[in-house]
């Protein structure tokens, strides 16, 4: 059997972590996500299908990819997500969610083999919350965080200049309230949005000052977040500065969209399309190979700007 090279780009980052989206659908709207209008309809064909999902974390597992994360849109509004997370066979992974759904199966989820559960969370004001969503309500989302029984939870917040920046002291509370670690996120610029980024370094400096959180950084390999410990010892308090304080230097990751391109940024203009390599009859190591090479291509930071593809396209 053929021993495979890990995926390593041309400055020396080992990739080794895969998001994989299944799905540009979101059953919101969320301002800084998506336009008003939402997203074009796409056919049924164009989804990567579970089952060539699964052949590709095979390929990524034997190109030395361990950890995986599913995202959207909202995985969760893919029809028989659930059966796709509950027949996975890549050890524990990891899941991005909205958590609104009113039907969705909490016992189920918490069944599942997860390693962690991050879950956007911007504001604990119904109102506020339904204008930012456009129309979606705050209470389904509070009752399935209260009956989470998972590990390691993250509750996200883009912090958006006079609208939740009054807010990071309830959110850290609510967080502890449930066992889980905030994060704050600073704002990009995806879409023209007319909302304004926060401060976020300032807000988590402030923090600092009032001997809320410790000064020492922790800074886990690879991970995007700094974190800080509070100082009553009630868990962390993360912080994400994808602009001001860019962390494409320790970047180990891959996206996979929901149409079965490979983007190696967010803002990378350019993709490889898997999908159509698998349905062309592409076998395993040809698909490696033309892996290993695109992964060569990754940049070492980007431009971080607006750009025509929505969140929910990419996969977050």
């Amino acid at each position: 059997m053929r021993v495979w090279k890990m995926l390593k780009d041309s400055y020396g980052r080992i990739i080794d972590y895969a998001r994989i989206s299944l799905t540009d659908k979101c059953n919101m709207r969320c301002r800084y996500c998506m336009p008003e209008e939402g997203i074009r309809t796409r056919s049924h064909e164009e989804l990567l299908k579970f089952e060539e999902i699964y052949l590709l974390l095979e390929i990524f597992k034997e190109l030395g990819i361990r950890k995986f994360r599913f995202t959207g849109g909202e995985p969760f509004i893919r029809r028989n997500a659930m059966d796709f997370f509950e027949n996975l066979n890549i050890g524990e992974f990891y899941i991005t969610t909205n958590l609104s759904s009113k039907n969705l199966d909490i016992a189920r989820l918490n069944n599942l083999n997860l390693g962690g559960l991050n879950v956007s969370l911007d504001t604990l004001n119904p109102e506020k919350y339904k204008w930012l969503t456009r129309g979606w309500d705050l209470e389904p989302v509070i009752k399935n965080l209260r009956n989470l029984r998972v590990k390691n939870v993250k509750l996200n917040a883009v912090v958006i200049k006079d609208f939740n920046e009054d807010e990071i002291n309830p959110l850290i509370d609510f967080a502890n309230e449930i066992g889980a670690t905030m994060r704050f996120i600073e704002k990009m610029d995806f879409l023209k949005d007319n909302l304004k980024r926060a401060p976020v370094d300032k807000i988590r400096k402030n923090l600092i000052d009032k001997n809320f959180i410790s000064e020492k950084e922790i800074t886990p390999k690879s991970s995007p977040a700094v974190y800080h410990q509070q100082i009553s010892g009630k868990g962390k308090v993360g912080f994400i500065l994808p602009v001001s304080k860019s962390f494409c230097a320790t970047c180990n990751r891959i996206r996979v969209t929901f149409d079965g391109r490979i983007k190696l940024c967010l803002f990378a203009e350019k993709s490889v399309n898997l999908r159509d390599m698998l349905r062309d009859g592409k076998g395993k190591d040809e698909i490696k190979k033309i892996l290993l090479q695109a992964v060569l291509a990754k940049s070492r930071a980007p431009k971080i700007e607006s750009q025509t593809e929505t969140m929910s396209a990419i996969g977050g």
